[in-house]
């Protein structure tokens, strides 16, 4: 049977630490409503309509048995203990992975100090992680693979497109947040969308003004080449 474990910049709780989990809590973050009131108006205007629904951070709360204490001495409980807070290194965030929620990953920052209580000849460790609100797919929407595919939610879709002249496509974006992609580029692209014109040269771009709002985005690209987008939903 496999362990449950942690994956947190890199490092395996079970296999790096022998850290056990014997409690887990993955918190739900609070909805913000974000309205602004339209001037000379009873109306409300509501930023979900565009961002979609905002939300505050998450927390996720482990506690982990260190395993076998007892064959430990004070001195190499202490290393022990010493290792784990250079690992989690408070204030510093890193993607964290869980195999109890498997294709997704967290952006996870430790906060606050670390708490050892000693229980029936065992140590048990105590952390809280403070995280971005969704959850992300560790899987491109491009990747049509097929254990990870959501078949309740998922949309199997093109994102490589060959241009020659112009084409209007449907993207859709199966997650709860606008997004933005990965554009790579050879030749030369203008891509439209929600009234935002961009042009590319031959390259990869993240930082751009092209994003993917929750549901389907209708995107007109023109000139020569091929465009691919790479992305990944965020949910709860």
């Amino acid at each position: 049977m496999e362990v449950r474990s942690i994956d947190f910049d890199g490092v395996n709780s079970w296999t790096d630490f022998k850290l056990m989990i014997e409690s887990a809590e993955i918190g739900y973050p609070k909805k913000n409503k974000a309205t602004i009131q339209i001037p000379n108006s009873n109306i409300k205007y509501d930023y979900a309509d565009v961002f979609g629904d905002l939300y505050e951070e998450r927390t996720l709360e482990y506690n982990f048995y260190i395993v076998r204490p007892n064959a430990l001495s004070v001195e190499e409980l202490e290393y022990r203990k010493s290792q784990i807070a250079n690992w989690l290194q408070p204030g510093i965030r890193h993607k964290l992975s869980d195999t109890a929620i498997p294709y997704y990953y967290f952006i996870a920052e430790v906060q606050g100090d670390y708490d050892y209580t000693e229980e029936n000849g065992y140590s048990i460790f105590k952390v809280k992680f403070t995280c971005y609100p969704y959850k992300i797919h560790a899987i491109d929407e491009g990747d049509d693979l097929w254990d990870p595919f959501e078949f309740d939610n998922d949309v199997a879709q093109e994102l490589k497109f060959n241009i020659d002249g112009g084409i209007t496509t449907h993207i859709y974006n199966t997650g709860l947040t606008i997004v933005k992609p990965r554009i790579t580029v050879s030749g030369t692209a203008t891509i439209s969308l929600n009234g935002i014109d961009e042009t590319f040269t031959q390259g990869s771009y993240t930082d751009t003004k092209i994003a993917f709002a929750k549901g389907d985005n209708i995107i007109v690209i023109t000139g020569r080449g091929r465009v691919q987008f790479s992305f990944s939903k965020e949910v709860l």
